[in-house]
């Protein structure tokens, strides 16, 4: 339920990553109105190609396909996590056409807008792991004062897409989902 438990979710994982595996667990999340979980398995969904979320899925033997409003949520709420991500990317964009004080490589701005031009291509969701999943990109190519710029300006956009994505889907804030959580398990 937070970003930093998120980010660790690979090295927690008690069984081996099973494709199509978020929307197995959407629909035990439904079933079971385990709604805390929600936000976290829509953003995977949200992460796989547009078609599974509108014809059906395939986990194992099954055929997993979701109700219309089910549907639909996913739709909106991806529609505006991608308006986010392409935000992050004009971000990245303006960062690239100012000049960093103190910055000392020649290669920072141009970099800076190919990272920005990657993440604005995307049709998919990838931006809460996008700076830890693209350092190739970025690693050699910036200097250390633009490294760490960038860095700053990628977690607090990914912290702000956190807090936003339970409402970006219709679902209460994270705070809400805390408290049913906790009166589930009391």
């Amino acid at each position: 339920m937070t970003l930093s438990e998120w980010k660790k979710r690979d090295e927690k994982r008690t069984i081996p990553p099973v494709d199509n595996t978020p929307f197995a667990a959407f629909r035990i999340a439904r079933e079971f109105d385990l709604d805390w979980l929600m936000p976290s398995i829509l953003y995977c969904i949200s992460s796989h190609p547009f078609e599974k979320t509108l014809d059906h899925a395939i986990w194992g033997d099954e055929m997993i396909n979701f109700q219309w409003a089910d549907k639909r949520m996913c739709i909106l709420g991806r529609q505006k996590l991608l308006m986010m991500q392409s935000q992050n990317a004009l971000t990245m964009t303006k960062t690239a056409e100012m000049s960093v004080e103190d910055c000392t490589g020649n290669s920072c701005p141009s970099t800076r807008l190919r990272c920005a031009d990657i993440l604005g291509g995307w049709d998919m969701a990838g931006f809460l792991d996008y700076f830890e999943d693209n350092a190739n990109i970025y690693s050699h190519d910036l200097c250390l004062v633009c490294r760490t710029t960038f860095k700053e300006t990628c977690m607090a956009a990914g912290q702000h897409m956190w807090n936003e994505l339970p409402t970006m889907f219709g679902l209460p804030g994270w705070d809400e989902l805390e408290k049913h959580k906790t009166f589930s398990f009391d």
